[in-house]
């Protein structure tokens, strides 16, 4: 970084002596950046301790710029393993959606971070139209409101060239909020309503709560029995419910829950979890499902109490 560069982002001397004090300050906000970048906790996690390692082998004095450093180091870390997570996902079986994070009692920080944020399914979907290096711009701009000088101190490129490619992201995706508005309140009794719905196979019911375009995605990975292609439209979507609701195993324990920010559910069968249920909200309407049930998705949450 350039001499007598100053921001609120990244500021000249954090003013910390240890490793352990840098850890608790910047974990989760890393963790949060790293999960936005890949939608996997797992790899978040793991980027977020690599940034730490590489931290760990310079000396803290050496460093003007710790913060800058370890969110430079997050950032490429995570261009160059969405690099290659784009790969494997283009032979992965049926619909790919993000892993879900539950927001409760037993959240641990890094999951609270993205809960408040309100980072939904929906849109890091959104996010999947852009290229590694466009959604690190994208996010660095848009949700975490950095200069252009920062971002292109951040991933090596000219603050030019940084907006270049923000237009880029944002003609790809539209001039879109990351957060997702609406009164909770109606979101959390609209998902109540569509669950018992549901459940008691009222079709009158769901037919008033979906809107026209409503669909269904649903992430088995090959891995647990589900859709492999997403159910497009009302009739169809219904007819799937429907379909679902005669499946429904009489030990099956449905909770409300916060998933990614948004209102959502958990299925679970003793004491397991199989089914995460997460939502796209059209004002007082549903217009999506997203059903995650690839068991490599939910090991890492923790068990509700």
């Amino acid at each position: 970084m350039p001499d007598g560069f100053e921001s609120k982002h990244l500021p000249y001397d954090d003013g910390m002596t240890n490793m352990t004090e840098v850890y608790s300050s910047y974990k989760s906000v890393l963790f949060s950046l790293a999960y936005r970048m890949l939608g996997s906790v797992t790899d978040a996690e793991d980027i977020v301790q690599e940034a730490f390692l590489n931290l760990n082998q310079v000396s803290l004095d050496s460093i003007h710029h710790v913060k800058s450093y370890l969110w430079k180091v997050t950032t490429n870390l995570s261009i160059d393993l969405l690099r290659s997570a784009r790969k494997r996902r283009e032979v992965y079986v049926g619909s790919w959606l993000p892993e879900p994070i539950l927001n409760g009692k037993d959240a641990d920080l890094a999951d609270r971070v993205i809960a408040n944020e309100e980072l939904s399914i929906a849109f890091l979907l959104l996010l999947e139209n852009l290229t590694p290096v466009e959604r690190a711009v994208f996010l660095l701009r848009e949700v975490y409101s950095y200069s252009y000088d920062e971002i292109a101190h951040l991933i090596g490129k000219s603050p030019d060239n940084s907006r270049k490619i923000q237009s880029r992201a944002k003609q790809k995706i539209g001039d879109l909020s990351p957060k997702e508005g609406g009164d909770r309140s109606k979101k959390e009794e609209t998902v109540r309503d569509f669950m018992e719905a549901v459940q008691s196979n009222n079709t009158e019911k769901l037919l008033s709560i979906l809107s026209d375009d409503f669909t269904i995605y649903s992430d088995g990975g090959g891995k647990a029995k589900s859709n492999l292609r997403p159910i497009f439209g009302i009739e169809r979507a219904v007819a799937a419910l429907r379909s679902f609701h005669r499946k429904i195993p009489s030990n099956l324990i449905i909770i409300e829950a916060d998933v990614n920010g948004q209102p959502g559910m958990i299925m679970k069968v003793d004491d397991q979890i199989f089914y995460v249920f997460a939502f796209q909200f059209d004002e007082d309407k549903l217009s999506a499902l997203y059903n995650i049930v690839n068991p490599d998705k939910l090991k890492h949450l923790k068990k509700l109490k």
